[in-house]
């Protein structure tokens, strides 16, 4: 389940507002594996083509057999490497709202906004090859700054504020004693 929006109920105002889900943030450090997995390929590349062309370290006929059956394995399985690098750069985390505070929590972390503590949210698109991805979203309390790299799920229809969880702390839930129409 990634989102559940209740806002819209039948029997809205005569219970308090809740409202629960998972999304996925992108790690800090998905670029960095990136960066490193790209540096091996191209440092296994140039050894191979050493090897290949130069004899390399032993100029025999095995190394070039192994290099070769290596290349013809490695080469076809890097593109699903990558994918694997990316997809453990990310964080799954949860979120629970109610009338007074939203709780967000990962394996590691846990972090509770008081609606009233919350100064600022902004959005800012986060993209990957020129197509959207997500927004990288910071929170502004009164004590912390807090910045997720939201990842928007493959089936959202839309890639709006509005369907963030996020969006409950800019615009928090009215209590239902605090309405005026009931």
């Amino acid at each position: 389940m990634h989102f559940t929006y209740t806002d819209k109920d039948i029997l809205d105002g005569r219970f308090e507002f809740r409202q629960s889900g998972t999304f996925r943030v992108l790690s800090q450090f998905a670029a960095l594996k990136i960066a490193i997995a790209c540096i091996f390929e191209v440092m296994f590349a140039l050894y191979s083509l050493g090897v290949l062309f130069g004899g390399g370290a032993v100029a025999g006929n095995i190394s070039i057999i192994i290099i070769k059956i290596a290349l013809a394995v490695i080469l076809p399985i890097l593109p699903i490497w990558y994918i694997m690098i990316v997809a453990g750069g990310e964080q799954q985390y949860s979120y629970y709202a109610d009338e007074r505070l939203m709780r967000i929590a990962s394996k590691r972390h846990t972090y509770i906004f008081k609606y009233t503590d919350v100064e600022n949210v902004t959005y800012k698109p986060m993209t990957l090859f020129t197509k959207q991805k997500g927004y990288t979203v910071t929170v502004t309390t009164k004590t912390t700054t807090l910045l997720f790299r939201y990842i928007m799920p493959s089936y959202a229809e839309f890639f709006t504020i509005q369907s963030t969880p996020f969006y409950i702390l800019q615009h928090p839930p009215i209590k239902a004693e605090e309405r005026k129409d009931r």
